[in-house]
């Protein structure tokens, strides 16, 4: 290869490794500023690499002048800016002194760029460099733009030598790998600047641009293996493995062919049986091949043979279900204690009054009244705890919902009557379902009554039952005061609640029972125009 395609090469690396880096980090957390200004350093880079082979190839001045005034220059105008922006995001550079610097940066490049774009005083036309057909020189005054970018990019290299110098852990590892990523992509890139002085460094020019696609590959390592930047990518084996399999099965068919075509033109010698001997033979030494490479990569990407991988996984797979269950227990011990905590509140603030007002008979009735129906609110907290962490399990037989509905909303006849709430059935002709009939009546009388709640007052409620396939549908509607959007996640989460006096459990109960009946609850709301909560359980078979 000559030094031009060398040049081409280095630089079309650089433009694939250095967009993909951008890209993997930006995806990975769109949203925060370190994700995105690192994604434009990246594509600054790679808008640097474009620019140049268009240059290169560019088949006269013209075109090559507009690769490099539009895309190329503006590109390298914003590296050292976006690359020491970075740096001060991913080392917790603050202050004023940092972000003066960091104004510093952007203004000099915004003037920069505003300078190239709109008058010729730092650029002149492409013209050839030693193997370089066309490379754009710089005027006098273009100097201050290399020298700005070697202080910029020098500063945030010392402010990351530092931060690397004083941190511990996996923090030391992270940065000792952008370090020293950074430093090899910018010693090998960097003699390119040499190329607008009308000279260029040999070896240095063009094979140390292949340093920007190694620094893009160790950044990637650093990602994936120790998490830089605190992006967290699980690679799977499966896909790693997969693309292996693809980029072998591609090498396997390309040797079978090229060797066949070698035998065609330098023997003369066409035979199928030679063929198919040459096929079975490299297939033979395909499995092994594969294999070898696979401990390869177990060894590269994940650091451990696969059986210790197998058995990291399950180890972490217990520990994640541990510290699930040890949520789930630390929040019911919270909203157990805050639920007891308020009707308790009550009853020692009567106790703490009875002995100086014993003698009132208005304050023992009224004593007698709170604090009765404060305990009753315990009890019924703790028999609703007990229900929902350790349910009675379903005896289930055939059973009509539609009866079951009719007997629940029977049951609420005189509320509904009274709030005067319009009721309204839709019942299909529908199979029976195996469920427990009082299980599944405390879960109608749980929806209905959060209905009746959230209207309060006049409203319509609506059931109805529908058969799809192997399952029946339940459907209790209303048109309340609905349920917030930033609430919805969280309503079946025990002690959670939106009422003043509610307990947060009853629709955990209600999303036990349903689970424990082999359906699926969902809810759906919109705050203003009502609820509605759709059951699906199984049919039961006959």
């Amino acid at each position: 290869m000559t030094l031009l395609q060398h040049h081409i090469l280095a630089l079309a690396l650089t433009a694939v490794t250095t967009f993909g880096l951008g890209l993997l980090v930006f995806l990975a957390d769109p949203k925060r500023r370190l994700n995105q200004i690192f994604g434009l350093y990246s594509l600054a880079i790679s808008g640097w690499a474009v620019g140049e082979i268009f240059m290169l190839v560019a088949p006269n001045q013209g075109t090559a002048d507009f690769w490099a005034h539009y895309i190329g220059w503006p590109s390298v105008i914003f590296i050292s800016p976006t690359f020491l922006h970075t740096v001060f995001l991913s080392t917790e550079q603050r202050g004023k002194s940092a972000k003066f610097t960091l104004l510093s940066a952007y203004v000099a490049a915004i003037i920069f760029l505003l300078l190239h774009l709109f008058s010729n005083v730092l650029t002149k036309p492409p013209r050839p460099v030693d193997y370089a057909p066309f490379h754009q020189d710089i005027t006098p005054l273009g100097l201050i733009v290399p020298i700005a970018f070697l202080v910029f990019v020098n500063m945030a290299l010392c402010k990351l030598w530092c931060a690397y110098r004083s941190s511990t852990g996996q923090r030391k590892v992270q940065l000792r790998y952008l370090f020293w990523a950074s430093v090899v992509g910018y010693v090998g890139g960097s003699p390119d600047w040499c190329f607008v002085f009308g000279f260029h460094i040999p070896i240095l020019s063009p094979f140390g641009i292949y340093g920007v696609p190694c620094y893009s590959i160790a950044t990637t390592y650093a990602i994936l293996q120790h998490q830089l930047f605190n992006v967290h990518l699980v690679i799977r084996k499966s896909l790693v493995y997969s693309l292996l399999v693809t980029t072998l099965t591609v090498g396997y068919f390309s040797l079978v062919y090229a060797v066949e075509k070698m035998f065609q033109t330098t023997f003369g010698y066409h035979s199928v049986g030679f063929s198919l001997a040459a096929f079975a033979l490299m297939a033979l030494a395909f499995q092994p091949l594969k294999l070898g490479i696979q401990r390869l990569v177990d060894w590269l990407i994940f650091r451990v043979p696969q059986e210790e991988l197998v058995r990291r996984m399950e180890r972490l797979e217990v520990e994640v279900q541990q510290a699930e269950k040890l949520k789930a227990v630390s929040s019911l011990a919270a909203g157990l204690a805050h639920e007891i905590k308020n009707p308790l509140a009550s009853i020692k603030t009567f106790t703490d009054h009875l002995e100086g007002h014993y003698d009132d008979s208005a304050f023992r009735g009224k004593f007698k009244k709170i604090v009765g129906g404060e305990i009753e609110r315990i009890n019924l907290i703790v028999q609703q705890l007990l229900e929902f962490a350790k349910p009675v399990p379903p005896k289930l037989t055939p059973v009509e919902v539609p009866r079951l509905l009719d007997e629940t909303l029977e049951l609420l006849n005189s509320e509904l009557v009274q709030r005067h709430v319009e009721v309204k059935r839709h019942y299909e002709v529908s199979p029976k379902v195996l469920a427990d009939p009082q299980q599944l009546k405390q879960v109608f009388l749980n929806l209905v009554l959060n209905s009746l709640q959230a209207m309060n007052g006049t409203g319509k409620l609506e059931v109805q039952t529908s058969s799809q396939g192997s399952e029946l549908t339940i459907t209790i509607g209303d048109n309340g005061a609905g349920i917030s959007p930033k609430d919805l996640p969280h309503i079946f989460e025990p002690f959670f609640t939106t009422k003043a006096a509610g307990t947060g459990l009853g629709l955990a109960v209600v999303h036990g029972i349903i689970k424990e009946h082999g359906g699926r609850i969902r809810l759906e709301s919109q705050l203003g125009r009502g609820t509605q909560v759709t059951l699906a359980l199984p049919v039961a078979a006959y």
